[in-house]
């Protein structure tokens, strides 16, 4: 089954987000990814220092991710997106024709740099969808944020 999980976008304060949020929740941060280490990052020491992808677990399940916005169009509002690992190839491919049919594709359907098969996709309704599917990771049945998208 999908599961979804509240991903938290922050404008540079995401370590700091990161670091509170671990706190709070007297959960562990299980990954922390930078910019500076996506394959041909070209930017400033200050932005290669954002966080491109960071993850919140307690009792070993995964329940918050964290990023810095990468982009200038970030506002205050548009700070959570949701995203959606799902089971299959076949699934993640569906779920994007679907929502790129009415919606606005911000990133294609594609092999990302660390090996899932990802894209973003802002739908008709104007939420921001993450899909991913790892092959390699092989889901467990999840205790929070359920969702069954495709029933």
């Amino acid at each position: 089954m999908p599961f979804a999980v509240p991903y938290l976008v922050f404008n540079g304060e995401g370590q700091d987000a990161l670091t509170f949020y671990a706190d709070v929740f007297q959960a562990e941060i299980t990954s922390v990814q930078r910019f500076k280490e996506m394959n041909n990052f070209d930017g400033d020491a200050v932005f290669g220092e954002r966080l491109m992808h960071s993850r919140l677990a307690k009792n070993g399940e995964e329940f918050i991710y964290i990023t810095d916005a990468p982009y200038d169009g970030f506002t205050i509002g548009n700070r959570v997106t949701i995203l959606i690992n799902f089971e299959t190839e076949d699934d993640i491919k569906y779920a994007y024709e679907v929502l790129s049919a009415t919606g606005k594709v911000e990133m294609e359907l594609q092999v990302a740099f660390w090996g899932s098969t990802y894209a973003q996709v802002t739908d008709r309704f104007g939420v921001f969808w993450q899909l991913n599917f790892d092959k390699k990771v092989e889901l467990s049945m999840r205790s929070t944020f359920f969702i069954n998208l495709l029933s």
